[in-house]
């Protein structure tokens, strides 16, 4: 697979950057579009890159925090900013259409803009107020809760609180009891980020990062969007983006695939836009004689930031190598290629992964235990994978010094790559059928319909013919700036298909959709509407109004735009037609975008919190909200807590584990959902604190959800007698 569709003889390169220049001064909509669209991922890099340490050193506190990321940002952000180019004529760039391009309307970078603010009101206006653990969102939630407030992890147990009861446990959803502390489960990334909200107005203002880092996410898909097909085909596919289920279900939540798909297409907007300002032989100096110049150029500065993104995933999703992993294969192409942006890439990739790799194994390392079944195998792949393509790469480069030509792209392996994709498909599409046993499998045989079920069955087709006809281009040649997104989505999607590695609720699991597998399905889909656009500019009815005369192309786009944008907004909305009592046949709407979940949970932890009295222990003598409320009391009250083991659950030891509270000289002050799990403590004051009525997601196995479920929490508490 070729990286570049042109072999740059000296001093050819060096014209690239003034055509380049003068294409940008003539268009400041889009270079304003390039730079807008990657400032998230700009900015989110050197909080990620500064936070980190200071919380691995226990000083994450909100003025050397915020203090260490504006002077980080202050350098990245303006060195970046400054070297990307605009978003017009990318899709042609390394091709004979290179340099024929017009300026960026500003509609569309309007409309991209208009579409991740009215998808942020959307999902502010809808968002969730997950802070008890039941599901991930929650569990960050609490994450960020400690540090924002203790600046440091693992979270101590105040042991002693509790005088040595017997049968006590620390743990509760999501955080380990190790040792004489505990730890949190997932990657600190998030919570860090979350910490910021926490800081400037509690945990309300910190819920409201979810659907603000979603309309980032969205406008960055833009962007990337913008530079792959056109700026004018960036809104449909932000549009089909922000619509579908998945996006708003994890915009509404504090998930972590919202920022996630901020670093990751935002990496990739950077890797085009490196490629564009390469200077041919101005760049392609030894690092050795020409490291100055080369520190300096946008090229090589912009594929070290590309790095960095790429890399610091990891930080952020325990799977986030597995979406890199093919660009492994890529820098051995870029070698073979003799382009030096691949020593900054690499560079950047590597100080990405340490950082997370650092976090796994020394503030989390009890989830990738939990999680080796998956992590320790995909850390192997990673590792053949740098070796198997260094030794490539050494074979192929010695078989050059021989005087042999490298291996050249035949035509069995174009015919190959085209067939690849609809060959893939089929097979997913007859897995169901072949792998009978679903829920051993956790139902992984229908992953497609997942697909199917959120995004439609037009962009499924319609991106596998993308996919083929890219493939075949980036085989010749022929799109350079789209071989490394083809390569990391077709490997996303691919993988996610086979082994979705997820508990198969829906709309659960479709967080797995949101980082890579819907935005390359929809970047595929509408790369080949925009195909038969420019195709179907070559019929033209005569005989007819002027106006009429591109009736076929414009229909063509209406036709293709309708069923790319359509079904996932049927979907989400929930739009259909009912026949009921009285009402006859009529429309409704009655799908996720108008429901909200768990209103009212902070409200209902301030309940508890205000309930307890001063230097109280908090004993919760029901295991199922211990796992729930356990981490959210100790946060949020600032109070020790532990709970009951069951197996140890009877009156002697309830009550010893009472006074031994009392012993250690704490005011006892026991939890439990329902006042009947408090009789065994016999005579105390016993009083209903608590009581809520909300909503959670559905968990449905087959099909779109389109509602949610009732769910009520409750609590009660004991206090001695006085």
């Amino acid at each position: 697979m070729s990286v570049s569709a042109r072999e740059e003889p000296p001093g050819v390169g060096a014209v690239t950057v003034p055509v380049q220049a003068r294409l940008d001064a003539k268009d400041t909509v889009g270079l304003l579009f390039g730079r807008l669209s990657v400032l998230p991922a700009l900015l989110a890099l050197p909080f990620l890159l500064t936070s980190f340490p200071l919380l691995l050193l226990g000083w994450f506190k909100p003025v050397p925090v915020i203090a260490l990321w504006l002077l980080l940002a202050a350098v990245i952000v303006p060195i970046g900013w400054r070297r990307i180019p605009s978003v017009a004529g990318a899709p042609d760039f390394g091709t004979p259409s290179e340099g024929r391009v017009t300026r960026t309307p500003r509609w569309a970078l309007a409309a991209v803009a208009a579409i991740a603010i009215a998808f942020g009101i959307d999902q502010a206006i809808y968002h969730s107020q997950f802070i008890i653990v039941m599901l991930d969102p929650a569990s960050y939630m609490q994450f960020a809760n400690w540090i924002s407030q203790h600046g440091s992890l693992p979270i101590p147990q105040n042991a002693q609180a509790f005088g040595g009861g017997p049968g006590i446990t620390f743990a509760s959803a999501a955080f380990y009891q190790i040792g004489g502390t505990i730890v949190p489960q997932f990657m600190a990334g998030l919570p860090m980020l979350l910490s910021l909200g926490f800081w400037a107005g509690g945990a309300r203002l910190a819920l409201l990062f979810g659907p603000l880092l979603g309309a980032a996410a969205v406008f960055t898909f833009g962007g990337l969007a913008a530079r792959l097909v056109g700026p004018r085909w960036a809104p449909l596919a932000a549009l089909t983006l922000a619509v579908s289920i998945p996006e708003q279900y994890t915009s509404r939540t504090t998930a972590s695939e919202p920022l996630a798909q901020i670093l990751f297409l935002g990496a990739l907007s950077l890797w085009i836009d490196t490629q564009r300002t390469d200077r041919g032989a101005a760049d392609a100096g030894s690092w050795r004689t020409s490291w100055r110049g080369h520190t300096r150029s946008a090229t090589h500065v912009l594929a070290g930031i590309t790095g960095l993104l790429l890399g610091i995933t990891l930080l952020v999703r325990l799977d986030g190598p597995s979406d890199i992993l093919l660009v492994v294969p890529y820098c051995g192409l870029l070698i073979l290629n003799r382009r030096r942006q691949v020593l900054p890439l690499v560079i950047g990739m590597i100080i990405g992964l340490v950082y997370g790799a650092v976090d796994g194994l020394v503030l989390t390392r009890p989830y990738l235990h939990l999680n080796r079944s998956s992590v320790i195998p995909l850390a192997e792949v990673f590792g053949l994978a740098v070796v198997a393509v260094l030794a490539a790469v050494w074979w192929l480069r010695r078989r050059e010094r021989s005087g042999r030509t490298l291996p050249h792209a035949g035509p069995w392996l174009v015919k190959a790559v085209t067939i690849l994709p609809f060959v893939v498909l089929v097979a997913f599409a007859v897995r169901p059928y072949v792998e009978r046993n679903w829920r051993a499998l956790q139902y992984a045989p229908m992953s497609l319909h997942w697909v199917y079920w959120y995004i439609g069955g037009p962009v499924i087709l319609l991106g596998t013919i993308g996919i083929a006809l890219l493939a075949r281009r980036c085989v010749r040649g022929q799109a350079p700036v789209w071989v490394l997104p083809l390569l990391v989505f077709a490997w996303t999607i691919t993988e996610f298909l086979l082994r979705p590695a997820i508990t198969p609720h829906q709309p659960w699991a479709s967080r797995r959709l949101v980082p890579a597998v819907l935005p390359g399905l929809i970047l595929f889909s509408v790369w080949l509407v925009a195909w038969l656009s420019r195709k179907a500019r070559a019929v033209r009815l005569v005989g007819v109004p002027r106006y009429l005369k591109r009736f076929p192309r414009v229909f063509v786009i209406a036709c293709c735009a309708l069923a790319i944008a359509a079904p996932p907004a049927i979907d989400t909305l929930g739009l259909g037609v009912k026949n009921s009592p009285g009402q006859g046949l009529h429309l409704v709407a009655d799908g996720l975008a108008f429901k909200r979940t768990e209103v009212g949970e902070i409200a209902a932890v301030d309940k508890i919190c205000a309930a307890i009295p001063a230097n109280s222990a908090v004993l919760i003598v029901d295991q199922t909200m211990m796992l729930q409320f356990g981490e959210a009391i100790r946060g949020t009250c600032g109070v020790p807590t532990a709970g009951v083991v069951l197996k140890d659950q009877t009156r002697a030891n309830e009550l010893d584990d009472v006074h031994a509270i009392e012993r250690a000289g704490r005011h006892p002050f026991v939890l439990a959902s329902t006042n009947t799990q408090l009789s065994l403590l016999g005579s105390g004051i016993v009083k209903r604190i608590m009581t809520l009525h909300t909503t959670i997601d559905e968990r449905l196995i087959f099909g779109t959800p389109h509602d949610t479920d009732p769910q009520r929490f409750g609590a009660y508490s004991w206090e001695p007698a006085k």
